[in-house]
């Protein structure tokens, strides 16, 4: 029974590191710190930007998305560059009709990240914001994100995503918590990773960890590689529909087979650079959550086998009491009381964090585009 013990007590204390440990650490450190003070701005006028966006068949969004940007108050001057990935619907007309707008379609399947990458080469901007094609962004939400970058040690600045559906799901409950994650990190400028629908990068930041690859938390985190600071800008609001939980899931899982991958190389090149904090800090934040429903199994099985004694009988008892209500989350639907729903919510994130992470061991991350070469034409 020693294995078991040694098993539920390391299970168990990684999780409470992960849910409990770290919070408390960034409140306290955030506590420390105090705001973090902007700079004032730089001379020189206001910096460029260039905004990328990959849509492939977004012909009922991208009308709108991009008389959204045009209609943003930024007073500097902005680009706009779509990335068409191999779209067969009115995508490409619909930008097209645009004055100034950039087109770059990709005549075979690319996928997102290839696309911002050759969105990339094309901008000219000081700073890049990264968005999606069915987002909505809020007034002034351009100059909340290009505002921290007076400061040079920035070179990430996030926004917050907010649903525009009505209701709850596992992904907008779990996004509330992430948001304070992030604003304490923000504190000392070390958010970690970017919001794919809002966000922006100082375009000298811009280091992907390969050529086929340019996701929103590797372009954040490798900007803290080189020795930047991440920040978030409460200001920067951008508005989406969030899928219903089913969707979420096989999203999840997409997202964790790809991430995880990534996040272990760059936790490994991190220590061989010497940046122990933030090596820690991918340890702590986002390899345990990868791995927290594997932790959970785990603790539950050793409680199950020590059973006999008073106190890991309680332990047990308690861990399948949440197990029972996330069935029941499951089963019950919108008729579950809202808080009642969270170790549902907890079991459909960790889920599929860990058929992700395990797809990512086995060499079989899930991906939505073809690995063919990107052949594009571009229109200006």
């Amino acid at each position: 029974m020693t294995t078991a013990v040694i098993l539920l007590w390391v299970s168990a204390g990684l999780l409470l590191l992960h849910y409990a440990g770290y919070p408390l650490a960034l409140a306290l450190a955030a506590g420390l710190v105090g705001r973090r003070r902007g700079a004032e701005p730089a001379g020189g006028g206001p910096l460029k930007v260039s905004v990328l966006i990959s849509a492939r068949n977004e012909e009922r969004h991208i009308g709108a998305r991009i008389e959204n940007l045009l209609a943003q108050d930024y007073e500097g001057p902005v680009e706009i560059l779509v990335g068409s990935d191999a779209s067969t619907d009115g995508t490409d007309r619909i930008v097209s009709g645009f004055d100034g707008v950039r087109l770059l379609r990709s005549e075979t399947r690319s996928g997102k990240p290839r696309m911002l990458q050759a969105l990339r080469r094309m901008a000219t901007g000081d700073v890049l914001v990264f968005t999606d094609a069915d987002t909505v962004f809020a007034p002034g939400t351009i100059g909340s994100l290009v505002q921290p970058f007076a400061d040079p040690r920035v070179g990430c600045v996030d926004g917050v995503r907010l649903n525009s559906l009505d209701g709850s799901t596992c992904e907008s409950t779990y996004m509330k918590y992430e948001r304070w994650i992030k604003r304490m990190c923000s504190s000392f400028g070390a958010v970690l990773g970017g919001t794919g629908a809002v966000f922006a990068l100082r375009a000298s930041a811009f280091s992907p960890l390969a050529e086929d690859r340019s996701d929103d938390f590797e372009l954040a985190v490798m900007a803290r590689m080189q020795g930047f600071g991440c920040v978030c800008a409460p200001g920067a609001v951008a508005v989406e529909p969030s899928p219903d939980d089913r969707a979420q899931y096989r999203r999840m899982v997409r997202i964790v087979s790809w991430m995880s991958g990534s996040g272990l190389r760059m936790f490994a090149m991190a220590l061989s650079r010497g940046r122990a904090g933030l090596a820690l800090q991918l340890l702590v934040h986002k390899i345990l959550r990868w791995i927290s429903g594997y932790l959970l199994v785990t603790a539950t099985v050793c409680a199950g086998l020590l059973s006999a004694a008073a106190p890991f009988s309680c332990i047990f008892w308690l861990l399948m009491a949440f197990h029972t209500l996330a069935l029941a989350g499951l089963l019950l639907g919108d008729a579950m009381p809202g808080p009642a729903k969270f170790p549902f919510y907890f079991w459909v994130m960790n889920l599929a964090s860990m058929v992700g992470f395990a797809r990512m061991v086995m060499g079989r991350p899930v991906e939505t585009w073809d690995r063919r070469a990107l052949r594009t034409e571009t229109r200006t």
